[in-house]
């Protein structure tokens, strides 16, 4: 089952925190003759179609699932602004990109819709004041704006960020043993990144298949929807970070770090309102059911996390890798180039 329709039966849940839904099944003449054949009501085989729905796509997980989305999508934006590594002297262009996952690690089998996976890119400029007499501190700046599509769902993804970085300790000097391994000192970070998501439906049918049972007898059944289904997440973070590494003959150099993540704005909506149509598999029409609704849930305020990295020095070109991994639970992986002056 694809994403989206997994997010469309999330509405489903009426006892999600901040979500007005509605779920109405109405069945076909024919609908109520599987009904009798199976030996209950329509009103029993309307409330179990229902039922199914909850059952398979977890709808009571729509909270969550919007929390730990908002989480990915500001974890999307871990490792694309800053340079850890590389001690520039002026100029630096880097370009990267990000996976960011939050939430249950069963993500992947969309049955269990309740996680957020996110993914992103990033230009980023920084320069060194060397040449003011402040070679302690470095700027960044970094932005991207991207179409993108989750599952059924299309849209966009703007990011952007400002960052300063002090070096607290200078690096280890150049020369003799440090040729071969060098420390390059202990830096602090921090900024302010904006990343948000847009995506919705452009009248795909998003499809949901499930079985119902009665007197013995068991139906598949298929429901298949159409309408309007968006999904948009935003959040604004200020990491906080303290980091260091090793360069390890010139060639590599490893580095790692903790920061506090704090999200004073960031949340995730969805919006609703489809039509489908209820079958068998000999296509038999058995009814209709409409899903309308809202919903909304905040990320995480404050996180505290972990980050390591490594990067291949090519005289002026790094190229470099990157990992985040937070409390939320959230992970994110970060590839990517960069030039160094």
């Amino acid at each position: 089952m694809r994403l989206a329709a997994c997010l469309v039966a999330l509405l489903a849940s009426a006892s999600a925190a901040h979500a007005d839904t509605s779920v109405n099944v109405n069945l076909s003449p024919e609908g109520q003759m599987l009904a009798m054949a199976m030996g209950v009501t329509p009103a029993e085989l309307a409330a179990q179609i229902k039922t199914r729905i909850d059952d398979a796509y977890h709808t009571g997980e729509i909270n969550n699932f919007l929390k730990e989305f908002t989480n990915a999508t500001s974890f999307s934006a871990r490792g694309l602004g800053v340079d850890y590594a590389s001690a520039p002297k002026s100029l630096l262009i880097g370009l990267a990109a990000n996976l960011a996952l939050a939430g249950n690690p069963d993500i992947h089998d969309t049955s269990h819709p309740t996680g957020g996976l996110a993914v992103n890119f990033g230009l980023m400029v920084g320069m060194n004041l060397s040449e003011w007499d402040h070679p302690r501190w470095t700027v960044f700046a970094n932005g991207f704006y991207q179409k993108a599509s989750v599952g059924d769902l299309e849209g966009s993804i703007t990011s952007a960020g400002a960052h300063l970085q002090y070096n607290l300790i200078q690096p280890a000097a150049t020369g003799g043993a440090a040729t071969l391994v060098r420390w390059i000192g202990l830096s602090l970070t921090s900024g302010i990144e904006y990343t948000r998501w847009d995506l919705g439906t452009g009248g795909t049918t998003l499809s949901t298949k499930f079985d119902v049972s009665g007197g013995g007898m068991t139906q598949p059944i298929t429901l298949d929807s159409t309408g309007r289904f968006d999904l948009t997440s935003n959040a604004v973070t200020v990491p906080v970070e303290a980091t260091t590494g090793i360069r390890l003959a010139l060639l590599a150099t490893l580095y790692g770090g903790i920061g506090i993540d704090f999200t004073p704005a960031g949340n995730s909506t969805v919006n609703a309102g489809l039509d489908g149509n209820l079958h068998t598999a000999d296509n038999r029409d058995l009814g209709t059911v409409s899903i309308t609704g809202t919903g909304d849930n905040k990320g995480s305020p404050g996180q505290v996390r972990v980050l390591a990295g490594g990067q291949v020095n090519l005289w002026k070109l790094k190229i470099f890798a990157q990992a985040n991994v937070s409390q939320a639970p959230a992970v994110s992986v970060a590839v990517g180039l960069k030039f160094v002056n």
